[in-house]
């Protein structure tokens, strides 16, 4: 029920990314996100490199914020049509659905029947809100109010299932997320299925390690998150200034990526191919951190390199002991 009710939010809000992600590609000036970031922050509108990567993700995009989002639309220099347009998805991923509320054959649900929160009296901060949407055809941001407070109180007891339903949702994506681990830690034993969960229901879902990709379509995919981890190898490595790299070669994905170990907050570690399709991730915590993937035919076509502030080291040493990579099919359509 709560997955139906954020549909059309979540839909949104991967459109609004996709637009601001289109604007940032299309810009002549061929700007980074480092240096976007840093002029959406001159403007007062305070971004970093890390957060405005996560409002430009083709999956699980963060929402946004509006203050950027105007001043990225004066960076970049887009049509005033763009703004509007931008606002209005961002209002539409930002607004709550609430469905009616289907009559009960028995008559309206008596006060001992009723949950306790719909015997409280609402009060004024607790109202839903209405966005107006005459605003998006100003290019306005959309003012929300609040809705009759008797309103909600005689929508609110139907929302106590609901809120069951989406802690129980929550409690099964954690349990997944918690048996990921690093690109290495494959060999210590399979991950716990979900249905170890008592409050799991029907078949299991597919986790995030399961995606499959090949060639083109690894780039950008977190490694960790792809069955290309389970046959790659470490091909080329690097060490200086307390720190080592690693090139990263999956033969059945043909993609490769970077690691880096004994680093901090702040470092940051690329993969860039042969054609010259890179990318990088700037570490936020923890001692070691890897890149997203880019396609490689073999690893001698990718280099890997960490920048830090004690100085940048790359990968350029073969590993001992490496087995020839040997390319895989392209992967059947079936």
């Amino acid at each position: 029920m709560g997955v139906e009710r954020d549909q059309h939010a979540n839909a949104a809000r991967h459109e609004l990314a996709h637009l601001l992600r289109t604007w940032w590609k299309d810009d002549p000036k061929k700007v980074t996100q480092e240096s976007l970031a840093r002029q959406i922050t001159e403007r007062d509108v305070q971004i970093s490199q890390e957060m405005l990567s996560r409002y430009l993700k083709q999956s699980r995009p963060a929402l946004a914020r509006p203050d950027v989002i105007r001043a990225m639309h004066q960076v970049l220099g887009r049509p005033p049509q763009d703004l509007t347009v931008a606002l209005g998805l961002h209002a539409r991923a930002n607004t709550r659905v609430v469905l009616p509320v289907e009559p009960s054959p028995q008559g309206p649900p008596s006060q001992q029947d009723a949950p306790a929160a719909a015997q409280d009296t609402p009060s004024a901060d607790r109202a839903p809100l209405a966005t107006d949407t005459a605003a998006f055809d100003r290019g306005e941001a959309p003012v929300q109010e609040p809705v009759d407070a008797p309103a909600v109180t005689r929508r609110r007891w139907p929302w106590a299932a609901a809120a069951i339903a989406v802690a129980v949702a929550v409690i099964v994506v954690l349990t997944a997320a918690m048996t990921d681990r690093d690109d290495d830690s494959s060999a210590k034993g399979p991950s716990p299925s979900p249905t170890a969960s008592p409050f799991f229901a029907g078949p299991p879902s597919p986790t995030p390690s399961t995606v499959k990709c090949w060639r083109k379509t690894c780039y950008g995919v977190d490694p960790k998150y792809a069955t290309c981890r389970e046959d790659a190898t470490t091909y080329y490595t690097g060490d200086g200034h307390g720190i080592l790299v690693e090139l990263r070669f999956s033969p059945s994905c043909q993609a490769a990526w970077a690691k880096m170990t004994g680093t901090t907050q702040g470092d940051v570690v690329r993969i860039t191919n042969n054609a010259g399709d890179t990318r990088h991730y700037t570490q936020q915590w923890g001692h070691d951190a890897h890149s997203p993937m880019v396609e490689a035919l073999n690893p001698d076509t990718a280099k890997a390199c960490a920048s830090t502030s004690r100085g940048r080291v790359c990968a350029t040493t073969p590993a001992d002991s490496t087995p020839a990579p040997t390319p895989s099919p392209a992967p059947s359509s079936s």
